[in-house]
């Protein structure tokens, strides 16, 4: 959702908890349920971190005093940022992973539709930035960030979105690592999920088309690597019998041993820091360590998620994600937890997240994906998914993407293929061998500083702001 049009508001559907054609057919996959969790697990936990973004943990807790009580949803303390959007609905993290679900539907029809498209998504990511949604009576897009903006904003942007991308992030010494492309990218471990391939090399091109940086890309290949591992698990023992509760506890502690012991992600950190020609040599052994440490963080006071100088680092948002779900295996795992039901639990440490403070809307969203798609739509809690005004506007749109999805398993359009240590070679990671200096960027310097200034303010609607 973005800044709204109040003297053009359009008529939408009231939200209605079941999915038309998904959720009411008893025939549908068991991997649907998980994909729809993730989807909307997103735009949830995105609606619910808005309540205290930006916010810092002893504001909140002057705010919210009362820890045993969920800090309400849509009934949280409005704020001069929080209430420009309608109470219960989504932000910008949210609105941008749409984007990349629809650019994958404007393609549905070509060979290539499994592909992210980086001319296709730029150019409504820029749509987007203009003018918002206009099917929900939009102005413009709102939230804006500011590595995404300084690379949208860009007269060069349409044409060459991953150059102008390269060049911004070598403009800014090097130095942006934030979190807006990984708070959009959970929809791309869907497309073709059983090719961990595809999903890896979408993932690092949507990336890469406003954030340049290594931290930024392996934050993104290690998120949509766990979300598209969960689906093909599900996939893979549809006609199982197992338990529900059983089954997604296992693929939580499946999970953490991953990360905490089998050492895939730190091998792909590792390799793509030591391959990757545009990281300073004094700089790779330290990005791998605040991988290793963000990622196997323990308590929330290990990840200081409102620090002013760092709340959008890349890092720090895959971080509380992890965190996240192992707060939830902690407290199912706790005898002295009354209520262990996945809706509960759910609720429980997302409010815990939220607490934290910081840059929470994105936060929430990404964690919210990564244990909706664990725990699947069925165990989102219903009231809270009944509260975002715009969520039959979406269900469309996903009924859409799934079935797309849906069609190319049932085709063979999809060939599995597994990530491991040993088979890196085999990815097309060619950007890895890039190096700092790029005669083809040169004609996106601006001609002098105040060109630069005004490229970064085209919008002039305050609710539109770079943030």
């Amino acid at each position: 959702m973005s800044f709204q049009n109040k003297d053009n508001l359009k008529n939408i559907e009231k939200p209605k908890y079941e999915i038309k054609g998904l959720t009411d057919n008893k025939e549908t996959k068991r991997y649907i349920n998980n994909l729809l969790g993730m989807i909307y697990g997103n735009c949830l936990g995105d609606a619910y971190g808005l309540s205290t973004e930006f916010l810092n943990k002893e504001k909140i807790k002057e705010l919210y005093p009362k820890k045993d009580e969920f800090i309400e949803f849509p009934g949280y303390i409005t704020n001069r940022h929080n209430s420009r959007w309608d109470k219960g609905d989504w932000t910008d993290d949210s609105d941008q992973m749409i984007l990349i679900m629809q650019s994958f539907l404007n393609n549905k029809d070509s060979t290539d539709c499994n592909k992210i498209d980086p001319l296709e998504f730029s150019k409504l990511l820029k749509n987007w930035v203009e003018n918002g949604f206009q099917e929900l009576s939009d102005q413009c897009g709102m939230g804006l960030g500011q590595t995404v903006g300084s690379v949208v904003f860009n007269q060069h942007f349409s044409e060459n979105p991953t150059i102008v991308s390269k060049y911004v992030w070598l403009d800014h010494k090097k130095s942006m690592a934030a979190n807006g492309s990984l708070m959009r990218t959970s929809i791309i471990s869907a497309m073709d999920f059983l090719n961990e391939k595809t999903v890896l090399e979408n993932t690092i091109d949507c990336c890469r088309i406003t954030h340049y940086d290594s931290r930024c890309i392996v934050s993104c290949i290690v998120f949509t690597h766990m979300l598209s591992t969960i689906l093909k698990y599900q996939f893979n023992n549809n006609d199982n019998d197992d338990d529900e509760e059983d089954n997604h506890i296992k693929i939580l502690e499946d999970l953490v041993k991953k990360i905490d012991q089998n050492g895939l992600y730190e091998s792909i950190a590792e390799f793509h820091f030591n391959s990757n020609k545009m990281v300073d040599e004094n700089l790779k052994e330290d990005y791998l360590k605040q991988f290793n440490v963000y990622v196997r963080a323990k308590e929330w006071d290990d990840l200081a998620l409102d620090d002013s100088s760092s709340i959008g680092y890349v890092y720090k948002c895959l971080g509380s994600s992890i965190l996240t779900i192992r707060k939830y295996l902690q407290y199912y795992k706790d005898k002295k937890t009354i209520d262990k039901t996945p809706s509960y639990l759910f609720r429980k440490v997302m409010d815990e997240l939220i607490r934290e403070g910081g840059d929470s809307d994105t936060n929430g969203a990404v964690a919210g994906a990564l244990l909706g798609c664990i725990i699947g739509y069925s165990n989102l809690p219903k009231d809270m998914l009944l509260e975002m005004p715009n969520k039959s506007w979406l269900d469309v749109q996903v009924v859409d993407f799934i079935n797309l999805v849906n069609k190319r398993i049932e085709n063979d359009q999809v060939k599995p293929f597994t990530v491991d240590k040993k088979n890196f070679d085999k990815l097309n990671l060619s950007y890895l061998d890039e190096i700092d200096s790029n005669p083809n960027t040169d004609f996106l310097k601006p001609k002098s500083k105040n060109q630069k200034k005004s490229n970064l303010n085209e919008q002039t609607n305050e609710n539109c702001i770079i943030q």
